[in-house]
């Protein structure tokens, strides 16, 4: 994603095939995954890279192929994951993993 917009996204962006090889990955997420390869990341397996009981999660959300959106908290720090199909000329071509982090404190803005 070298020179895209999404290099400068603070937050982690994974883009899957839909075997879950990874094709690509955002600056932040290479960075926060540099300890285990960082960008020789792309062209693995992302669901060799989680714990079995993980990647079983994992594996039944995108199997859904649809937009599925949650919450985690690991050593008090809250992430929002969205993990959502993506598309090529209609066909399904795989999934996205976006993970961001959410400050402790979060107003909400209430609208019309």
């Amino acid at each position: 994603m070298n020179g895209y917009w999404a290099d400068s996204f603070p937050a982690e962006i994974i883009v899957c095939d839909p075997d879950g090889i990874i094709l690509e990955m955002n600056a932040h997420a290479i960075k926060q995954y540099q300890n285990q390869g960082g960008a020789a990341l792309v062209g693995q397996n992302v669901f060799n890279h989680h714990p079995p009981e993980v990647r079983a999660q994992i594996k039944s959300i995108v199997t859904r192929r649809q937009l599925v959106v949650y919450t985690t908290e690991k050593q008090g720090l809250r992430t929002m994951v969205s993990i959502s199909p993506w598309f090529q000329d209609n066909k399904y071509a795989g999934f996205t993993l976006l993970t961001l982090p959410l400050p402790e404190k979060m107003d909400v803005i209430h609208k019309g």
